[in-house]
């Protein structure tokens, strides 16, 4: 199927999906955004047989974003480069983990352990998700309004919720915090083994994929979207916008802004990373 068809479907899927969310209130389109690729890659399997949900949703955060999850039910994310955000900062693409926190490890078994796939944060505590084996038949089906917390209550287990990059290729090691970005400061892309996308817009469009150590000069920002902290930078390729997680902050003499250019060569942007990819 073309592309093009094949998100026109994923369009009509989420059109219908979100008559049945309506009685949520009101949304922005970037809180139930189909193009997100873990949640596009998800929508694919709507109504097949995939089995239990934990290996599928290793599958489909394998398959969307080249991160391999570990075999612990905690362990297994933060394995694959991921991170845990708070229910009121997840969105589209997070994935819920109901678990017992004591008991994590690949033989966990006990009512009410359940992995599920964000598509809407509805405010609340609840999410419009999508899962498989919720009926205990492996099917993968939506779960409008569904409320991990009162599930883990009523099992004595605990939620926690996770966001992976969606960067291809192996995990990346996220830049440290430290003092926040702000007009005028230069700072380094940190993705040791990586580079890190330029784009026209917050989550726009690629403009090039910038090596790991390429010096910028911040200009404008930071603006939140979907989760991610964006940065306007003047780079040796041009103004564009980066994810400020993979930013590290220069301090001291060398943080004066330099002619030089990239500490290493500029990567071209490769045509198998996501267009949805969130840095």
């Amino acid at each position: 199927m073309p592309m093009t068809r094949h998100r026109h479907t994923l369009a009509a899927i989420l059109v219908a999906m979100l008559a049945v969310f309506g009685a949520a209130g009101p949304f922005s389109p970037a809180a139930a955004d189909s193009s997100h690729p873990i949640v596009e890659r998800a929508l694919r399997d709507l109504g097949t047989y995939q089995g239990e949900c934990w290996p599928w949703v290793k599958r489909v955060v394998f398959e969307a974003t080249g991160r391999e999850m570990g075999f612990d039910y905690r362990e297994g994310f933060l394995e694959a480069g991921a991170v845990e955000v708070s229910a009121a900062e997840a969105g589209p693409g997070d994935v819920i983990q109901v678990a017992l926190d004591s008991w994590t490890s690949p033989d966990a078994d006990y009512p009410g352990l359940h992995t599920a796939i964000i598509i809407r944060n509805r405010g609340d505590g609840t999410f419009d998700a999508i899962d498989s084996n919720q009926l205990w038949d492996g099917i993968v089906r939506l779960r409008p309004g569904y409320d991990p917390f009162a599930q883990a209550r009523a099992n004595g287990l605990q939620v926690r919720i996770y966001r992976f990059p969606t960067g291809a290729g192996q995990p990346r090691e996220a830049a440290s915090p430290g003092a926040p970005l702000v007009p005028g400061d230069t700072a380094r892309v940190n993705t040791p083994g990586d580079c890190l996308r330029l784009r026209k817009t917050p989550g726009g469009d690629i403009i090039q994929c910038l090596a790991h150590g390429t010096r910028v000069t911040v200009i404008e920002g930071p603006v939140r979207q979907v989760g991610v902290e964006w940065y306007r930078v003047a780079t040796p390729v041009g103004e564009g916008w980066m994810a400020g997680q993979y930013l590290q902050k220069e301090t001291g003499p060398s943080a004066a802004p330099s002619a030089q250019g990239p500490t290493r060569p500029l990567l071209q942007y490769r045509a198998v990373v996501p267009l949805a990819a969130a840095d």
